[in-house]
């Protein structure tokens, strides 16, 4: 099913591919900011930049710039259903598991950052970006893509179980 999905963005891969230059020069700094090993601050940065490709690059294959006018683009929000999926459901759905895979590791460089404080402030970032990120995809109509409730809601249980892996691994890397 991902492959369906990834299929359908054209820009997803080369996207991908690209943020690992940010994340091969950055990820000392971050680690060093995070107080985490640089390890964490590549996987924070690349999930970011997998964040970003997946939900911000136009969907369609033709630039967006070349539909600049918007006309014709409806923009809307999609409201009606809304609600925490049950766990039979997070890996049966395309959007839902991507959101889930590309927040996990989000939720993960916050658990395994070295102080409480910073790893609040990952936590507090990361459950306003899937809000900014549908934000923006209702703004932008030349995406090609429809803004979704349910998606922050998917983004944040990725979020949150990759928390939950991070506190349950933490113990066990300290030691390591």
């Amino acid at each position: 099913m991902i492959k369906t999905v990834l299929n359908g963005l054209p820009m997803f891969w080369p996207g991908l591919l690209a943020s690992l230059v940010p994340a091969a020069l950055l990820n000392r700094p971050v680690g060093r900011l995070l107080r985490a090993h640089w390890a964490v601050g590549f996987v924070l940065l690349l999930a970011l930049g997998g964040v970003f490709t997946l939900t911000l690059l136009p969907a369609h294959p033709r630039p967006f710039w070349q539909d600049l006018s918007w006309s014709g683009i409806v923009r809307h929000c999609t409201l009606d259903v809304i609600g925490v999926r049950p766990p039979g459901e997070w890996f049966a759905s395309r959007q839902a598991d991507l959101a889930l895979l590309m927040f996990a590791p989000v939720g993960l460089a916050a658990a395994l950052a070295g102080s409480r404080r910073r790893a609040a402030a990952v936590l507090v970032a990361g459950v306003l970006l899937p809000v900014a990120l549908e934000a923006a995809q209702y703004a932008l109509p030349a995406l090609g893509r429809a803004c979704d409730a349910q998606d922050v809601l998917d983004s944040l249980l990725g979020l949150a179980l990759g928390a939950l892996l991070g506190l349950l691994t933490r113990p066990a890397l300290r030691y390591a």
